[in-house]
């Protein structure tokens, strides 16, 4: 990733629309080991329904909440908030650049909540009363965490599954003619009902990303005052923003890195330059609100806490400020360590409220046990290996358009029944251009 100017950006890498990764396998070494890791978990899974969660966990009193709630929910749904971030800058403020990016945000976004919905299933202690969420008149109308889990089922089984249908329905379109024209009906019903599914799309993460941090308000003098704050919610909501960036372009960039794919570096750029102002923007507001509650002197105390705070702060700052450098000497692999800094950073500020810096009692002490452990990793790698499923075989990582003719000259000996052009009707990349343009042919 060496650096480069603007006057050597090619046009030829502009990112012009979405193309699967054609040419590899999905069943690789690595592929194999993610599901080994799934199976383990769901074995340990079915083995925790039986047992209980105190043999399989190291839960106490003091801390009723595991790594699955803290970690997997907590942490990972914040990285997987692409779809609301990404998609506020490229539609709401038109940042029509990072259209580009939607499809691996879209897709990101609903793994990371799949994935933390069903640890969240599990680390319920009575998972068999979760039935009771079809019934809205018996809902505790009172408890932040009861609509964090309505408004997360409702965000992935409703807006993130229907806006992650299109590269579905383009595939079955491309590779059956037989079912186009079930496809393009279904495109046409789906067309009119997205402006709703958008709406809903941006309303229910924010409502409970905020209450995510709403929720540790309660625990009032048992969270750090470094972290205790009124400014709680937005400041969940404001991390989960430019730690999705970092997720959607850092993710974009790997990927890129992995299967040999152009960068567009103005698409980039832009993405660098918002989450840089988001990371400088969140610091002074938490900055600003420790000062005004007279609480900047225990940041500077010997103490585990202090340490925390200031490795979380350097490196969400430190990240931001490698963003900010790369946007103006276009290095990559100073932009790539620039997200990876900041999301890492947010990961940790994200857990510490329910953990690092909850103090239940000065004798509490929790742990995860291996079966934690295991299990959260196995969901994690459920998650990683349906990643790599989905943009082997559908449209989502973007690429030039002559990447695209490249892909249909792959196929064209092995399915020459596949029509390369005329479904884009209302996707983000515009119409097909015909195989006849194809300069690389």
């Amino acid at each position: 990733m060496s650096a480069i100017t603007t006057s050597q950006f090619k046009t030829e890498d502009r990112w012009e629309r979405a193309v699967p990764v054609f040419g590899f396998p999905v069943v690789t070494r690595f592929f194999l080991v993610l599901m080994a890791l799934t199976l383990v978990a769901l074995v340990l899974t079915g083995y925790r329904e039986l047992a209980g969660l105190g043999p399989v966990s190291g839960m106490n009193d003091a801390f009723g909440w595991g790594i699955w709630k803290t970690f997997n929910v907590m942490v990972l749904t914040a990285l997987g908030s692409g779809a609301f971030a990404v998609g506020i800058a490229a539609w709401v403020f038109r940042r029509k650049k990072l259209h580009a990016l939607m499809r691996m945000a879209l897709l990101t976004s609903f793994l990371a909540y799949a994935s933390g919905l069903l640890l969240l299933g599990i680390d319920a202690g009575r998972p068999w009363n979760f039935y009771w969420i079809v019934f809205p008149w018996k809902w505790n109308m009172h408890s932040p965490l009861a609509e964090v889990a309505i408004c997360m089922s409702i965000y992935a089984m409703i807006p993130l599954a229907v806006e992650n249908l299109p590269p579905v329905l383009e595939r079955l379109w491309y590779f059956d003619s037989r079912l186009r024209p079930g496809v393009e009906k279904m495109e046409k019903h789906l067309h009119s009902v997205f402006p709703y599914v958008i709406a809903l799309a941006y309303l229910l993460p924010g409502m409970h990303q905020s209450s995510l941090g709403a929720l540790m308000l309660l625990a009032g003098e048992r969270v750090h005052p470094l972290w205790q704050s009124p400014f709680l919610p937005l400041l969940y909501v404001w991390a989960a923003c430019f730690m999705s960036f970092g997720c959607v372009a850092g993710c974009t960039m790997l990927c890129c890195l992995v299967w040999k794919r152009a960068m567009d570096m103005d698409v980039l750029d832009e993405a660098a330059r918002i989450t840089c102002g988001l990371i400088y923007g969140w610091a002074a507001l938490r900055l600003l609100d420790i000062a005004f509650r007279e609480q900047l002197g225990t940041a500077f105390h010997f103490d585990r806490f202090a340490g925390v705070f200031w490795l979380e702060m350097l490196m969400i700052v430190g990240g931001g400020y490698l963003l900010q450098r790369s946007v103006r000497t276009h290095e990559r692999d100073k932009m790539f360590m620039g997200y990876v800094l900041s999301s890492v950073g947010g990961m940790i500020y994200r857990f510490s409220p329910t953990t690092l810096a909850f103090r239940p009692n000065p004798q509490a002490l929790y742990f995860p046990a291996t079966i934690e452990v295991l299990v959260s990793l196995g969901f994690i790698a459920m998650g990683v290996a349906g990643f790599l499923f989905a943009v082997k075989k559908f449209a989502i990582l973007p690429g030039p358009l002559y990447l695209w003719h490249d892909m249909a000259s792959y196929f064209r000996f092995r399915r020459p029944y596949i029509r390369w052009t005329g479904y884009f009707k209302y996707g983000f990349f515009g119409e097909d251009e015909e195989l006849t343009n194809n300069p690389h042919e």
